[in-house]
């Protein structure tokens, strides 16, 4: 079986690297396939494949790399609208899935391969409406007890509507301010290879002015139809409904955060508050990136838990909270259990979302996928189609209004797009990145070819909503770039010389 663990260690290893870098311009450079091969031969080489602890690391290895197959299998398809076929082509071609078998059986999808001289085997299952999740200690009638998808708020019927309030959209020749055919070029570009043999893997590319989307663009087999997954973008969506929920007053961000495991006496989490999850200033101890000898803390929550916010719970201190910033994807998922327990029962937590956000905007492709306990997975899985997410992205430009209705509470937006203190940089405000610089030295900003008030949405593998206020202007990403650059910062600074260079020549 030693061959079996080197494999399943590989793709551990690869899926850490990734999704280290998966948000922050700032985030470390991600490891090269060759060293990360290398990397799982000196540990296979050092541990013998009988040594208990060797195959337990093998079996959570093993798990991983099944979890993640099977949970990207079931989404992309079922709520992605993509064929097994071309998911298997473009994600799970890796060495280390070659030997695994993939099943659907109705509404659970599973994949089994060898470790450790036995099987395993991960299954999910697919809620219309709700998505994939994982069945991790649950069971298939456990899962389909907390939601009957007849039930679901019925979704507005705008499809032949004008984009934003609906769906139809006819791009313009020309548009005032810009000169249109470097604008196509950029947009053009943005599915090249930046660096040689890097895949980039554009799927999708908007650019929004004036609140109307005057480029857009797909690789095939992606269409304007098809929903796509936003992973670090959910964040931002999970910080909206603590908005509306602090604006129904079941939320106060300044108090301390409702988490139960925390009161007991001398617990110095007791003090943390939901501000500062929100800010990723909790302090607890956690690992978004991955290291040599190690799996990272968010690799293993999304994938070998089915409750992603008791595992994150769990966790010490590390700092004070509110001294550290430090991007946690567990605090995002706390915060999402949090909200599901201001409601009586999951059904009415998995229609809020719909009820209060989604269909005010129209965004009837938008699905939030809930991990086993019944929490959505409020760090990574929504997924929607590009002109939805885009409408999500122009609610916030518009200071939470949307077609003459308040949908964020006043001020939340501005309070959103204010740094947290312990950020530094100015890089992070609640659940919004951010280019603001240090107070003092706005030149420190990340993105310092960029304006210092663009904020910004990101995800894992490039997935990015850009906002511009002084120009009125969204510029945004989708796909599946698992090295070298992220395309989206040189298209906005293409879009902008475009924009630039009309003004210049009309002066």
């Amino acid at each position: 079986m030693k061959h079996t663990r080197i494999i399943a260690l590989s793709l551990t290893a690869s899926l850490a690297g990734l999704i280290a870098a998966c948000s922050e311009p700032e985030a470390p450079a991600m490891a090269s396939p060759s060293a990360v091969d290398t990397m799982a031969e000196q540990v296979a080489e050092q541990e013998s494949a009988t040594d208990p602890q060797a195959m337990a690391e093998a079996a959570v290895a093993a798990e991983i790399a099944l979890g993640s197959a099977v949970k990207r299998l079931c989404s992309s398809v079922l709520v992605g609208g993509r064929t097994v076929d071309h998911v298997m082509a473009n994600e799970l071609n890796s060495p280390a899935l070659s030997d695994a078998d993939f099943n659907f059986d109705d509404d659970i999808v599973s994949g089994a391969m060898a470790v450790n001289g036995g099987t395993m085997t991960v299954r999910a299952l697919y809620r219309d409406q709700i998505g994939c999740t994982l069945l991790k200690n649950a069971s298939p009638i456990s899962l389909r007890a907390q939601f009957d998808p007849e039930l679901y708020p019925q979704k507005p019927d705008v499809a032949d509507q004008p984009w934003p309030i609906g769906n139809q959209v006819a791009l313009p020749e020309e548009v005032p301010g810009f000169d249109m055919t470097a604008v196509r070029a950029a947009v053009d570009q943005a599915f090249e290879d930046m660096e040689p043999d890097q895949n980039i893997d554009t799927r999708a590319v908007l650019v929004i002015h004036d609140g109307k989307i005057i480029a857009e663009q797909y690789a095939e087999p992606f269409t304007a139809d098809m929903p796509q997954l936003g992973w670090s973008m959910t964040k931002t969506v999970t910080a909206a409904l603590t908005g509306i929920l602090a604006a129904d007053g079941l939320l106060h961000v300044d108090a301390p955060a409702n988490v139960p495991e925390w009161r007991n006496d001398g617990d110095e989490r007791r003090s943390i508050t939901m501000e500062q999850l929100l800010h990723m200033t909790s302090g607890m101890q956690y690992s978004e990136v991955y290291t040599s000898g190690s799996m990272s803390d968010v690799i293993l929550m999304l994938y070998t838990t089915g409750d992603t916010a008791a595992f994150t719970i769990d966790k010490p201190l590390a700092h004070e909270p509110g001294s550290t910033f430090y991007y946690n994807s567990g605090t995002s998922n706390i915060i999402a259990r949090i909200q599901r327990q201001l409601f009586t029962n999951y059904q009415d937590y998995f229609n809020f979302p719909q009820e209060r956000l989604f269909s005010k905007l129209g965004m009837t492709s938008a699905v939030i996928e809930p991990d086993a306990s019944g929490t959505f997975v409020g760090s990574s899985y929504m997924y929607a189609t590009p002109r939805d997410w885009a409408k999500f992205g122009l609610l916030y430009m518009q200071d939470g209004l949307w077609n003459g209705e308040r949908i964020l509470p006043e001020g939340w937006v501005d309070y959103s797009l204010t740094p947290a203190p312990a950020a530094e940089r100015g890089q992070y405000g609640v659940q919004m990145w951010l280019n603001a610089g240090a107070p003092d030295d706005p030149d420190s900003r990340p993105l310092s070819n960029l304006p210092a008030n663009m904020y910004y949405l990101s995800g894992f593998e490039g997935q990015n909503i850009l906002m511009f206020p002084d120009q009125d202007l969204i510029v945004m990403r989708m796909g599946v770039t698992t090295r070298g650059p992220r395309p989206v910062w040189t298209l906005a600074e293409s879009v902008l010389a475009a924009m630039t260079a009309t003004e210049q020549a009309t002066d």
